[in-house]
């Protein structure tokens, strides 16, 4: 090792490193900490530095060929005041190699945070597997833009997607980058923030009374009590399918008439109020659980032991037919026709929300205005108390 000016005619005129030598180390004396290393066939500059707690640092500047002598000098220059304010480029350089990529960050931090909580955790895996990753999984977490998250909406758009999935796709991202930012893996901005969510059109489709009854009487005709029974208490609590489906008794409460769903879509518990009617169905299914007595589902799967009923799609195609209801309705409308009665019948909206399971009033909002003859009484307790509201005339 020595210390001279590291100049493009010095290292020119080096003399060959000698029979098994490995490197030479020369240490510039004009500028601190800058280095040349030479090897049998290369030279390297470096810049070495001392942090604030005493740790020796090197930061690899080049090698020769690639950048010149000035250029690597004009380059530990910089370094070196970075270092005299308080900086540390190499824990900076170290911060920055340690921020993961897309792809790694969702496959060993997100995932595994959302199968935790949330039950709709499939939906959320196939955005990211069939559109997200491949669009920005090679960038690492700081590298993707606003920019980037626009022209994945474009091409979600493009490809003829509903705007209520297009959303989803946004949403997702938007989730993910703020967790990223809350468990400090990376310093900037979230890239979805505001992501350009898309209108979307709820499609309100909803059972009269009328219907209701005739679709209630078909299913009480169908050839498959148990999965017509599961449609039913549908229609009687707005539960979601998935949540009848997997009730165990277990979490049935006939005392306290309730239903406890142990986790739900938001990921948490809920208990669902069971009415009179409700109840009444539950107890028909318990009163010929000796046909499947080591089952603990409520509703048992006839074919496969300890299973629950396989799915009530064939219940309801018939059900349907008999009772003449529309082909497009879905057994998902059963949930909107539940709300939509107890909003016609003056039930407040975080009611609504409470029997629904619904985490937020406004999705409980969009079926206000399906009682707007109770809006437009409320609307005129106003005018009432001022006596603004004109007598009726004397008969």
């Amino acid at each position: 090792m020595a210390a001279m000016t590291i100049t493009r005619t010095m290292l020119r005129d080096l003399p060959l490193l000698p029979k098994g030598g490995t490197k030479y180390r020369i240490f510039d004396d004009r500028l601190v900490g800058f280095i040349a290393e030479q090897r049998q066939t290369t030279i390297t500059f470096y810049f070495r530095y001392a942090d604030a707690r005493g740790r020796r640092h090197e930061i690899k500047l080049g090698r020769l060929g690639d950048v010149t002598v000035d250029q690597a000098r004009k380059r530990a220059e910089k370094l070196k005041a970075e270092v005299s304010l308080g900086g540390d480029p190499a824990a900076d350089k170290a911060k920055l190699r340690a921020i993961p990529s897309v792809e790694q960050f969702v496959a060993e931090r997100y995932l595994p945070h959302v199968r935790e909580r949330l039950r709709a955790v499939v939906n959320v895996e196939a955005y990211l597997r069939k559109r997200i990753i491949p669009e920005i999984g090679r960038k690492a977490l700081d590298e993707v833009t606003p920019q980037d998250v626009a022209e994945l909406r474009s091409k979600l758009i493009a490809e003829g997607l509903a705007n209520g999935t297009i959303n989803r796709h946004l949403a997702t991202i938007r989730a993910m980058f703020n967790l990223a930012l809350r468990w400090e893996l990376y310093q900037g901005r979230n890239p979805a923030a505001s992501p350009g969510m898309l209108r979307e059109q709820h499609r309100d489709k909803y059972l009269s009374s009328a219907e209701t009854r005739a679709l209630v009487k078909a299913l009480d005709a169908d050839k498959d009590p148990v999965a017509a029974a599961v449609l039913a208490l549908l229609i009687v609590t707005g539960a979601r399918r998935g949540e009848a489906l997997n009730a165990r008794w277990e979490h049935v409460d006939f005392e306290r008439g309730l239903l406890t769903v142990p986790r739900s879509k938001s990921g948490r518990p809920r208990h669902i109020a069971l009415s009179p009617m409700a109840r009444a169905i539950l107890q028909r299914q318990f009163a010929v659980r000796a046909l499947a007595p080591n089952n603990p589902y409520v509703f048992p799967s006839r074919k496969l032991p300890g299973q629950p009923v396989e799915g009530v799609r064939g219940a309801w195609a018939r059900a349907k037919k008999a009772a003449k209801l529309p082909e497009d309705l879905r057994i998902h409308d059963l949930r909107h026709s539940f709300a939509s009665v107890l909003a016609n019948s003056g039930t407040p909206l975080n009611e609504i929300g409470a029997l629904l399971g619904h985490s937020q009033l406004s999705t409980s909002s969009r079926y206000s205005h399906h009682s707007p003859q109770r809006l437009i009484d409320t609307a005129t307790v106003a005018s009432r108390a001022w006596n603004l509201v004109p007598e009726p005339d004397a008969a």
